[in-house]
């Protein structure tokens, strides 16, 4: 047993899913990014009760934790209680998948510390009922990359398998902005998900064959082949279009005005694309490393006139999350 674990675990966002009629017998299928920043970093120690300490998910995370221990529990662990303290977090509900890195990173830590080794993520993913329709936060998690997942079985409780991975070079830059304004509204989607999920028509067979194209031919190949611009201008492209199969929802191609205008100024300022990370308001500009300085700036200046928010430059996180035990 350990008597402390640090867990520092990257932030994902999404291009879109691929399928999401059907008829294959999978549904969805999902392209995305790890990224270097944000990140979950956080310690856990064994301690004779469920303590968390920082962070503003301290409920959701203690939740976890009594999760994870019944779980450990029922292997034979006698852990009693874990103390965690949340050093680092990544923005929860706005496209850049906070909650599955924080139930992988409290529940990697918890089987670390009882040391139960090697440590099935699928199983932790499973456990709180993560990664069932979309498997990127899993795979950002455990290898980062860039990710397609295969998409799940309808009725079967699983994870979807890794289909693709690609190391994406340092050369290639991640100007992510996030708008605060729309914040409002996607949190009140994420509210609703579920219900609009469920009402969404199945996607025409045409689009749902145009875009596994795409993914294969247009993202997957160009990327295999060090391709990084082509790659990117097909994944903006392939965000675009499935904007118009969510357009109903999220009212329009992207979930708001400042979204657009964001992806607009990034791609003037030379970004490869711009893309909008699951509903949103999250948006990131895809860019080769030399114009990625002339990129922020236009992104910082979009953001600014729709309203305020954050703007950052990043790398897409080729690791996973980095655990280490004491």
């Amino acid at each position: 047993m350990f008597s402390r674990v640090r867990v520092s675990a990257p932030s994902h966002v999404h291009a879109g899913n691929y399928d999401i009629e059907g008829s294959i017998g999978r549904l969805y299928g999902t392209v995305g990014l790890a990224l270097g920043e944000p990140r979950l970093t956080l310690e856990a120690s064994p301690s004779h009760s469920v303590e968390v300490e920082g962070g503003s998910r301290r409920r959701e995370a203690e939740d976890l934790a009594r999760l994870y221990l019944d779980k450990v529990g029922s292997r034979g662990c006698r852990l009693e209680g874990v103390k965690i303290r949340i050093y680092e977090e990544i923005p929860a509900h706005v496209g850049l998948g906070s909650t599955t890195a924080l139930a992988l990173s409290i529940g990697s830590s918890i089987y670390r510390i009882c040391g139960l080794e090697p440590l099935d993520l699928r199983e932790l993913a499973v456990t709180a009922g993560r990664s069932l329709v979309s498997a990127l936060g899993l795979y950002s998690f455990e290898q980062g990359g860039l990710i397609v997942d295969g998409g799940f079985v309808r009725g079967e409780r699983r994870p979807p398998p890794l289909v693709f991975r690609a190391h994406v070079p340092g050369s290639v830059k991640v100007v992510v902005a996030l708008p605060e304004r729309p914040i409002a509204k996607i949190l009140d989607i994420k509210r609703r998900e579920d219900e609009l999920l469920a009402r969404m028509p199945p996607m025409d067979p045409s689009m749902a064959g145009w875009a596994s194209r795409v993914v294969l031919l247009g993202i997957m190949a160009n990327a295999a082949e060090g391709r990084w611009g082509e790659a990117a201008r097909w994944m903006g492209e392939f965000n675009r279009r499935l904007g118009e199969y969510w357009a109903g929802e999220q009212g329009g191609i992207y979930c708001c005005s400042e979204v657009e205008e964001i992806v607009r100024a990034m791609v003037d300022a030379g970004a490869w694309s711009g893309l909008q990370s699951s509903w949103g308001p999250t948006v990131y500009g895809l860019t080769p490393a030399r114009r990625a300085a002339s990129v922020l700036e236009a992104a910082r200046r979009a953001v600014e006139r729709v309203g305020g928010g954050k703007v950052w430059v990043t790398s897409v996180d080729n690791v996973g999350a980095v655990i280490s035990s004491f």
